[in-house]
């Protein structure tokens, strides 16, 4: 199956779709929710690579034509013999020029999206190896880590230098806080329409803790607060982004007499009283 397939979208589908896809299915079987572990995993893993614009081209590249880098080693249309040789005679050939240092391995490293905020620290083993990994907060999906030295050793040269472990971070969706570019965290958060337009005093749930919010008089339904340094860190500064809290309005039920007074209001506004 395609990471296309995967993702349950067309394989010309923009990264808005793409994106979008991820983020449903990610909701769907997210093992908080009673989902699969090992789906949840299958979906990350696709959304890694046709996420990512670079990472997806060279996939379709290679989905397209799995032998398309044969036109540089000669082909297959010469002797299998000499082909061989080409490869492993220590005659200068391609491979030799080219393969300095032993294969890298790639890891997938799930975290959560706690774990993503405050830094945490993982331990695994690769190839018989053991690897302690440090993350400071703010690590995000895609993010990579070069443990040097720890990947597969050469295969035909056991004095030259083995490849390196590449780490490629994937951090479990958190539909309540969406983080963009500048590190700004956005969420929404609803309340009576009247509370917003007269100004209340609101505690939300923060990455910080409960957090006191005052909502100033004359809001309008659908109005952004900004809340200053209370955002993503970034990943190497540790300098936060901004929390950006999105007012929804609810309106509750009505009886006759509190309907009344909203007519008194709407006569006064327009003017006929």
């Amino acid at each position: 199956m395609s990471h296309y397939q995967t993702l349950g979208v067309d394989k010309s589908a923009t990264q808005a779709e793409i994106k979008k896809a991820y983020r449903k299915l990610s909701m769907q079987h997210h093992p908080d929710k009673g989902g699969n572990e090992d789906k949840f995993k299958e979906i990350a893993d696709a959304y890694n690579v046709v996420g990512d614009e670079t990472k997806r081209q060279q996939y379709d590249t290679v989905q397209e034509n799995p032998f398309a880098n044969f036109n540089n080693m000669g082909g297959m249309d010469g002797n299998f013999s000499d082909l061989f040789n080409q490869f492993f005679r220590g005659n200068g050939g391609p491979f030799q020029q080219q393969q300095s240092k032993g294969n890298d391995i790639r890891v997938q490293l799930h975290i959560s999206f706690s774990e993503a905020f405050y830094g945490v620290t993982k331990n695994f083993n690769v190839n018989g190896e053991h690897i302690t990994i440090h993350l400071k907060p703010g690590a995000k999906t895609g993010q990579r880590l070069v443990v040097h030295g720890k990947g597969s050793p050469h295969p035909f040269n056991s004095q030259l230098p083995s490849g390196n472990v590449i780490i490629e971070i994937s951090v479990e969706l958190n539909v309540e806080n969406i983080i963009d570019e500048k590190n700004n965290i956005w969420r929404e958060y609803s309340l009576p329409w009247f509370d917003i337009m007269k100004g209340t005093k609101i505690t939300i749930n923060s990455l910080d803790g409960p957090l006191a919010v005052m909502i100033p008089k004359h809001s309008q339904p659908g109005k952004v607060l900004r809340l200053k340094n209370k955002g993503w860190p970034d990943y190497q500064s540790g300098i936060r982004g901004n929390l950006m809290l999105k007012l929804n309005p609810s309106y509750p039920d009505l009886n006759e007499e509190q309907l009344e007074y909203i007519s008194k209001v709407h006569k006064i506004h327009n003017g006929n009283i």
